[in-house]
């Protein structure tokens, strides 16, 4: 019984002896490599330099114009009046959903109506103290509130103060297909309507300059690109 004991527990014996000897041996080499590296004292200057040198910001016109003023872009970022039910007012990702980092939203929207039968909603005059435009000088929330809404969007990422000239409209945080010099239109989600489409997605046609199933075009058909150097000097529905 004494003899069984003692063969059941030699091996954890040699088990234990095993690791005391290997504990001793990693110590030891850990030493030596510790003295080697100075104690492995880390320079406090090290963790905490910084340049006196103000970092530059991204130079945007040494790839396109900046700002863009094409007519294209002065339609869409300017001119043209955005969509509630999609994404709002237009920004660069509703075109260049790939080039840009953007994050969805919920908005709370309450909707006033005029005695004309005019509707305005607190998304777009979120200051209590906004008046209608082009109206009598009353302010929006005295207006009967007649729905409330819940909107569902994506925004762009807002970029923050960056060095260099304060730029000349809101600018945002970019993402990878921004930097492969290449035009990539990629139109965001909410921008396709397949029920209006019979099932197609916006797309953009690069060879022809077109774009077709855009939910917030008028009309079934594709729209052309302006260009004044091609003869175009608008953007025009193919239907016309």
């Amino acid at each position: 019984m004494n003899a069984r004991r003692i063969a059941l527990s030699l091996p954890r014996l040699l088990g234990l002896v095993y690791a005391a000897c290997f504990s001793v041996w990693f110590s030891v080499c850990l030493s030596v490599s510790l003295s080697a590296c100075n104690g492995w004292v880390e320079d406090p200057a090290d963790l905490t330099a910084r340049s006196a040198v103000q970092a530059a910001g991204p130079d945007c016109a040494s790839c396109h114009g900046y700002p863009l003023k094409d007519l294209n872009h002065e339609y869409h970022l300017v001119e043209a009046v955005g969509n509630r039910d999609l994404n709002g007012a237009i920004t660069c990702l509703d075109c260049h959903s790939q080039s840009v980092r953007a994050a969805a939203v919920v908005l709370i929207d309450s909707l006033y109506e005029t005695p004309e039968g005019e509707k305005y909603g607190t998304v777009d005059f979120p200051n209590a103290n906004d008046t209608t435009k082009g109206k009598p000088s009353f302010v929006i929330r005295s207006l009967p509130l007649v729905d409330i809404d819940t909107l569902h969007q994506n925004h762009p990422v807002s970029l923050g103060v960056r060095p260099g000239p304060k730029p000349l409209f809101q600018e945002y945080v970019t993402a990878l297909a921004h930097m492969n010099r290449v035009v990539d239109v990629s139109f965001d989600s909410r921008n396709s309507d397949t029920i209006r489409f019979l099932g197609q997605k916006a797309a953009y046609n690069p060879a022809q300059e077109t774009c077709s199933a855009v939910a917030c075009h008028p009309g079934n058909k594709p729209y052309s690109f302006g260009s004044v150097a091609k003869g175009l000097p608008e953007l025009k529905d193919l239907e016309e």
